[in-house]
């Protein structure tokens, strides 16, 4: 058992990875703002960590000219010895993760409540007989998974910048406001903006408030609207929406998936929300989970579901829907 005070030295002797990893970005790239793209991170966070790593070290590392970044006698030192550890890193990958390339094992993957049940859910049984040695377990946002109940990947509206997870765009949700054709027969169609507004409105308090996703022009409707309903799930709120419980934002792709039930309300006012795929650190070079990333990126190619692009895509344009617009 190691004592406390040796856990301490230990800790005064490790190095973090990460002001290394950094360190090979500036040095390659020549610039502090090209090592921040190449890493996903703000340009700041590059420099604090630079001088952490030179404080650490005792030494300048690099110094600051007109053409760029140039390396420093200790810095060319330093980076043979970060190349070394690199070939090291790599022949440790090719000799001893081999026995995680195997398409086996569990995947737990993070995901929004709605994609989760509407778009995740329908296309589960043919990954399932694609890959039936894969045990892939679909998590929410909410649920606190820990150890190796871990979420090694997530879908997510809000990335994260760390430099120990990796994240690249899925794509797009566009928001209209929507309801189901029982509910227009009930209450007939609005005939403003002003009418859908006031005409039993849903929300979800989730965006609107804790995420902060919506716009500034949401936002300002936002405080002119007295919902009726209110819910912190996206699953629970369209089934409200379906079954004739009122008017809300709704994900244009719902449109494409339930043309004959919804009704799509054109008042030239929607709102984009992008959303990503993040990898935990290391995770990506596992093949299982490698494996449930391209199945995901593959379910929300933009070229073949238009509803997820980034320019916004009218629902008319990809299914046949009906459509509500203002009335002179």
């Amino acid at each position: 058992m190691i004592s406390q005070e040796s856990e301490s030295d230990l800790r005064r002797n490790l190095f973090d990875w990460d002001d290394l990893q950094i360190f090979h970005a500036v040095a390659s790239t020549g610039s502090m703002s090209a090592a921040a793209a190449a890493l996903g991170c703000q340009q700041s966070t590059v420099s604090k960590r630079m001088r952490q790593l030179e404080a650490r070290l005792g030494s300048q590392l690099i110094e600051r000219r007109a053409a760029g970044i140039v390396l420093t006698p200790a810095g060319e030192t330093a980076l043979d010895y970060v190349l070394t550890m690199q070939r090291s890193a790599q022949q440790l990958e090719t000799r001893v993760a081999g026995r995680d390339r195997a398409l086996a094992g569990q995947v737990v993957l993070r995901g929004p409540d709605g994609l989760s049940t509407y778009w995740l859910a329908r296309h589960i049984p043919e990954f399932q007989r694609a890959h039936p040695a894969i045990d892939l377990k679909l998590v929410g946002d909410q649920s606190a998974t820990t150890g190796e109940n871990a979420a090694s990947l997530a879908i997510t509206f809000v990335p994260e910048k760390a430099m120990d997870t990796q994240a690249s765009l899925l794509g797009t949700l566009h928001y209209m406001p929507v309801a189901s054709r029982e509910f227009i027969t009930t209450y007939g169609a609005p005939r403003s903006i002003t009418d859908v507004m006031n005409l039993r409105f849903l929300t979800l308090e989730q965006y609107d408030r804790s995420l902060a996703l919506w716009g500034q022009q949401a936002e300002a409707a936002d405080s002119l609207i007295k919902y009726s309903f209110r819910t912190d799930l996206s699953s629970v709120l369209f089934e409200t929406i379906r079954h004739g419980g009122g008017i809300a934002m709704a994900p244009t792709y719902l449109a494409a998936l339930y043309p004959e039930e919804l009704v799509v309300l054109d008042y030239d006012f929607h709102e984009d929300i992008r959303f990503w795929l993040k990898y935990m650190p290391g995770s990506q070079e596992i093949g299982r989970i490698k494996c449930v990333g391209d199945w995901i990126a593959d379910l929300f190619d933009r070229k073949n579901n238009p509803w997820f692009r980034e320019e916004f895509c009218h629902p008319s344009e990809f299914c046949d829907i009906d459509v509500i617009r203002p009335q002179p």
